[in-house]
């Protein structure tokens, strides 16, 4: 596992930027962990951003084509001029089972299938550029919704593992079904803590994630440092172990805010780390 420093900051993935070079020099400045960002004022929702348009109109196939994201060529000439001295960046993508639910209902989980290898072969391109530049990648797959998906086979995101990315993960912003996401294994579980809280069954899957080497990224709000700090006491094993796996992010992505706001967001990121024990 790459070394990062405890409790690194990162995006979720959206921001409020109209202009993908802004975009791009503000994630290389305001955070620990670079981020290909996603641009809904460029490129629509998270939905229109990767099928072309409002579904059913977008006329989505197996073979339709997928355009590398606006802020693309921006973000890989930042990385390429000054990559992080830990050589880590992270790349979303929006997930199968919310594609499918947008396209055909919950349900259907041949669909979902179909397009996470899809999903898959265009985030492989993306991470064979990046190493190509000698960084590491970690590949979230968003899915907002997933608790109310009923897409719920785990080999439906067989293909997301598949990538070549340094690890994979979930992104969950709503209310996280823990026993799918422990089915699943991702190498890095994402989430609203500052919304959703942590239970006893949440505490226990990210227990296993830590356990078996991966990464939690804590969705906390500004305000939220000793509620970070509480679940991070929950999960058992040492603070300093949880620590070095940790990453902080916004509860969820800020592209419907204003540019202001993100800047203010990603500024007190850091201040939410909690203090060393002892």
């Amino acid at each position: 596992m790459v070394s990062l420093p405890p409790y690194a900051t990162t995006g979720v993935g959206s921001l409020p930027h109209a202009d993908p070079v802004a975009a791009v020099r503000h994630v290389v400045r305001a955070y620990d962990v670079p981020f290909c960002p996603q641009l809904p004022r460029a490129e629509g929702d998270m939905v229109r951003e990767w099928l072309g348009g409002e579904p059913p109109a977008c006329g989505w196939s197996p073979d339709r084509d997928r355009e590398r994201p606006a802020a693309w060529d921006a973000f890989v000439a930042a990385v390429r001029a000054a990559p992080p001295a830990h050589g880590l960046v992270k790349l979303q993508v929006t997930g199968p089972a919310t594609l499918a639910t947008a396209l055909e209902g919950p349900g259907d989980a041949g669909l979902a299938r179909e397009i996470a290898t899809w999903l898959a072969a265009n985030a492989a391109g993306q991470v064979r550029r990046l190493q190509e530049l000698s960084l590491g990648v970690i590949l979230l797959v968003d899915e907002p919704g997933l608790a109310s998906a009923r897409v719920t086979d785990p080999d439906v995101w067989g293909p997301l593992r598949l990538t070549g990315a340094s690890a994979w993960g979930l992104h969950v912003c709503g209310p996280v079904p823990w026993s799918l996401v422990d089915a699943l294994e991702p190498g890095v579980v994402s989430f609203d803590l500052a919304r959703h809280g942590l239970g006893a069954d949440g505490a226990a899957v990210l227990r296993r994630v830590v356990e078996r080497g991966g990464r939690i990224a804590w969705g906390a709000a500004p305000a939220a440092a000793a509620r970070l700090a509480a679940a991070v006491d929950s999960l058992g094993p040492p603070a300093g172990q949880v620590a070095a796996t940790s990453l902080v992010t916004p509860p969820c992505g800020t592209g419907l805010l204003s540019v202001a706001d993100e800047e203010l967001i990603a500024a007190r990121l850091s201040s939410l780390r909690p203090s060393p024990p002892g």
